[in-house]
């Protein structure tokens, strides 16, 4: 601690012309260092630990507040690309960062709209490899197989830009083989290519690969889309005819989508889930059917023959011309004689019973048999407002009756096919969490979806933190040690009547106070000095700092 055989030593010689602020603040120092001395060795480690948490927060937001905000300018570049995008942005001046496998670039978020309209002036970026810009410079010393292999280039990078346009493709690479005519027919080549996707999303659309095939096929001379191979990035297959697993999950997708299109208007969006399965037959089937009907019969063949003969007049009298002439009379001698009568009928039918005869082929794929399992939530009865639940409703049998039939209908049931739909009323799990979101929980969800503010609240409360259990308790520590310190009234008094203050002390004074007074009156004793001959003072103060 520092005493009066200290504070007394003898000041060097005034130096003419010192400004006034190196005294002001030479005086602020040294009543620092005598407030420092006065204060105990706990309060003391409160105060330093205090100013290193502030020096540390404080230094902190400094550096987020002064940090560079980079933004992404490219990504997913080829090297090349890269470097000829940093070469650009050299160019124009823009800072920018380069990620460590060199595929993405970020520069200054104030710059970014300047570094698009610098890399869009020299070309933008041109991923793979180059077009028909290649011929773009002559080459006079290029043989004519030199000027082959740049066409297949060229006419391969035009195919990979070209495909890439494409809404589900990332990116591609196209390997083409030329055709090669030649005399003799053992040794003619036809043109191939094969073809690398790397998907955006993982999937394809239905018919892509079918319109890819045929744009390669049309770009190159004797090529035809089944010598054109569509690989995707992992490697496998997926690209070529689909499968009829493929086949039967998409018709079941389909199936799906459509009974929850048809009943979501009338239990409301987000309230039905749907599952359908297909069993389809896998075999082809060869049936031939004859069936006949007792209860009905057919005529196949009727023959019917009917003879009848009746009384005739039979010949009488002498034979002759008279007895024989016509219109002749017989004669009474000779009485008329009649034969008997005769009938004969014969009748002759084949008959046979109806008879159905069906033959039947059907080709693998048939649907031998639909199911289908159908979830409905509750009625929403009310919906949840000013902190109360929503309230929902089982539905009851006829609306799941309706609701049964128009699923039916959607899906083309057949009871004869021997086909399954179940449509049932079950509560659904997010039925209970349908509550009104307090105001504290949509402030920290808002917080968490934006991460620029939560870093700001975080810093905030930090430092809310320092100042409350850092700073705070050892101000309050350190107050009682300093009371007239920074009162201006004891200043204001003169050095005569602050001197018997300070040699009042308690009747049973303790070495605190004893310790405290003592300080006091030493403080006192420099104030009065300081108002009596304030340069010398500081001069003296000045004198003693640089002797420590």
């Amino acid at each position: 601690m520092a005493t009066a055989t200290q504070l007394t030593k003898s000041p060097p010689a005034a130096t003419p012309g010192q400004p006034q602020w190196t005294d002001r603040l030479a005086g602020m120092w040294g009543r620092a260092r005598v407030a420092w001395a006065q204060l105990a060795p706990r309060q003391r480690n409160g105060l330093t630990v205090a100013a290193i948490l502030l020096a540390a927060l404080t230094g902190g937001l400094l550096w987020y507040a002064l940090r560079t905000d980079w933004r992404t300018l490219y990504t997913g570049m080829e090297p090349e690309d890269a470097r000829q995008t940093g070469l650009t942005l050299t160019q124009a001046q823009i800072p920018f960062d380069l990620s460590a496998d060199g595929t993405q670039i970020r520069v200054p978020a104030a710059q970014l709209d300047k570094a698009r309209l610098a890399t869009a002036a020299k070309g933008g970026v041109k991923s793979g490899r180059l077009g028909f810009e290649i011929f773009d410079k002559p080459n006079w010393v290029g043989s004519e197989f030199d000027e082959q292999v740049n066409y297949q280039r060229a006419l391969e990078g035009e195919l990979e830009h070209t495909v890439g346009t494409l809404a589900d493709i990332e990116s591609a690479r196209v390997h083409l083989v030329l055709p090669h005519d030649s005399l003799f027919r053992e040794e003619e080549r036809p043109a191939k290519a094969s073809v690398v996707l790397k998907l955006r999303h993982g999937t394809i659309a239905d018919g892509e690969p079918d319109a890819i095939r045929n744009l390669v096929a049309s770009a190159v001379d004797g090529l035809t889309p089944d010598h054109v191979v569509l690989v995707d990035a992992a490697g496998h297959l997926p690209l070529g005819p689909k499968t009829a697993e493929a086949l039967q999950l998409a018709a079941e997708q389909d199936l799906e989508e459509k009974l929850i299109a048809t009943l979501e208007p009338v239990t409301g969006p987000g309230n039905v889930r749907a599952s359908v399965t297909l069993d389809y037959e896998h075999a082809a089937t060869d049936v031939t059917q004859e069936m006949y009907d007792p209860s009905q019969t057919v005529t196949l063949s009727m023959q019917r023959t009917e003879q009848t003969t009746g009384p005739q007049p039979v010949a009488a009298g002498v034979p002759g011309t008279a007895s024989n002439a016509p219109n002749s009379q017989a004669l009474p001698v000779y009485p008329q004689q009649n034969a008997p009568p005769q009938t004969a009928r014969t009748e002759s039918g084949t008959y046979a019973a109806s008879k159905t005869v069906k033959h039947v082929v059907e080709n693998p794929g048939r649907l031998r048999r639909l199911t289908a399992a159908i979830v409905v939530n509750d009625r929403l009865l009310q919906p949840a407002a000013h902190g109360k639940p929503a309230t929902w409703q089982p539905r009851t049998a006829d609306e799941l009756r309706h609701l049964t039939a128009l699923a039916q209908a959607a899906v083309g049931f057949d009871p004869a096919r021997g086909d399954a739909l179940t449509v049932e009323d079950l509560a659904f799990d997010a039925n209970r969490a349908s509550q009104i979101v307090p105001v504290p929980q949509q402030i920290l969800s808002a917080a968490e979806n934006s991460p620029l503010l939560l870093k700001y609240a975080a810093l905030l409360t930090g430092l809310l933190v320092v100042l409350a259990f850092g700073v705070r308790p050892a101000l309050r520590h350190a107050r009682p040690a300093i009371p007239l310190a920074g009162n201006e009234k004891a200043k204001e008094l003169p050095a005569p009547a602050a001197a018997p203050a300070a040699a009042l002390t308690p009747p049973q004074p303790t070495p605190a106070d004893a310790e405290r007074l003592r300080a006091q009156a030493i403080f006192d004793q420099v104030t009065s000095q300081l108002k009596r001959e304030p340069t010398q003072t500081s001069r003296l103060l000045q004198s003693w700092i640089h002797t420590e």
